[in-house]
């Protein structure tokens, strides 16, 4: 044993260039990491071979050679088999240099040994390079929601650096661009799995949090997949999703940003799902000044203000129902499970307390205004 130890150096250069023969994962990095394998091979060799002589077993040699293996991008099984490869190897040594039956025999006792230490090095080294990929992870994860913010606040003012930071973000594959803006309230508004739905109908995205809102910059793989998206997003929402018209210069992202913002309020309060902006234009002109349509609202609806908060709602309901059925009193009246005269009566009660009707053509369009502000939260400030 203490000629190995003796021996480490021309052994760490043996043992390094079976590994890179042996193992695919390290010899595709072989340019620019043979040199550091080395060093971390001599170290573990130093240490196993000092473990085997009864010293404290030393994990720290084998918890660097985790982390440098996670840093080079060396895979973990790659990882793990080079350990295997220096346990044989040791063994192999240690064989050769037996040279009488007493030693041989003392070398069956050793075997046992050989292989739990193997066994101790690799689980840390092992544990050392998963701990080393989350922390590339969450710093890769960080820097690119920090390119993202940038580019979607006006950080970025210079076209050529909003492609740049697209590019990096692996968001520039020819198709079109949306932003995505979801709310937060108690729910993230899209779940963590977001992304990997959307790649499954071909779309990358690229996420961050922003303003109050999860906000996603998705690059389309076509003209036509927009739909498909929002449908996607629908079913996800927890809460109201936002989603920008298609762009294709980075530039345009802090434009679209506003847009999905606008567009998320172009659903009503407390509404779980995605809404596309110019989808609704009425929604929309609410939505993009909603002090103008509150106080549109509260001209509108000033005389149902004064009544009890029941008939108050059921009148707005209502409504709201009729405008859905379009139009057809008989189909709102399923809707709302009463009898279609109980309709009409309704929304003549509007008409006599607002003096717009629904017969009337720009009557029932103020009416309609109004009402999507009430549902939209303009009316309340939301």
């Amino acid at each position: 044993m203490a000629r190995l130890l003796g021996d480490v150096d021309p052994l760490a250069d043996q043992l390094t260039d079976q590994i890179f023969e042996a193992e695919r994962g390290y010899a595709e990095h072989e340019r620019d990491s043979h040199e550091r394998v080395r060093v971390v091979v001599r170290d573990n060799l130093r240490t196993l071979l000092m473990a085997l002589q009864e010293n404290p077993v030393a994990l720290d040699a084998a918890r660097e050679a985790g982390r440098i293996k996670a840093e080079l991008g060396i895979p973990l099984p790659a990882l793990l088999h080079a350990y295997r490869l220096g346990g044989r190897f040791i063994w192999d040594r240690l064989l050769a240099a037996a040279t009488d039956e007493g030693a041989a025999t003392e070398l069956l006792y050793l075997a046992s040994d050989i292989w739990q230490i193997i066994d101790e090095h690799s689980s840390a080294a092992a544990d050392s390079y998963r701990t080393t990929v989350e922390e590339q992870a969450h710093r890769d994860t960080a820097a690119r929601a920090a390119m993202l913010t940038t580019l979607l606040d006006g950080t970025v003012t210079s076209a050529p650096r909003a492609a740049e930071i697209v590019r990096v973000l692996r968001l520039d594959r020819g198709g079109p661009l949306v932003v995505v803006n979801a709310e937060i309230e108690q729910d993230d508004g899209l779940p963590p799995g977001t992304a990997t739905k959307l790649r499954t109908i071909g779309v990358a995205s690229e996420w961050t949090r922003l303003a109050g809102a999860t906000v996603g910059l998705l690059c389309l793989p076509g003209e036509r997949s927009l739909p498909s998206a929002v449908d996607m997003l629908s079913t996800l929402a927890a809460t109201r999703v936002g989603v920008s018209r298609p762009f294709r210069t980075p530039a345009d992202a802090t434009r679209a940003w506003r847009e999905a913002q606008v567009a998320a309020r172009c659903l009503p309060t407390g509404a779980q799902g995605a809404h596309a902006y110019g989808e609704a234009p009425v929604a929309l002109l609410v939505a993009s000044a909603p002090d103008a349509a509150a106080d549109m609202a509260h001209s509108v609806f000033a005389a149902l203000n004064g009544l009890p908060p029941s008939e108050h709602s059921t009148l707005l309901d209502t409504l709201d129902t009729w405008f859905s059925a379009g139009g057809s009193t008989s189909k709102a009246a399923e809707l709302l499970h009463c009898h279609r005269n109980t309709v009409l009566y309704r929304l003549n009660r509007i008409g006599e307390l607002t003096g717009r009707h629904t017969t009337d053509a720009v009557g029932s369009a103020e009416l309609y205004a109004a009402l999507r502000a009430v549902r939209q939260g303009a009316a309340t400030g939301d």
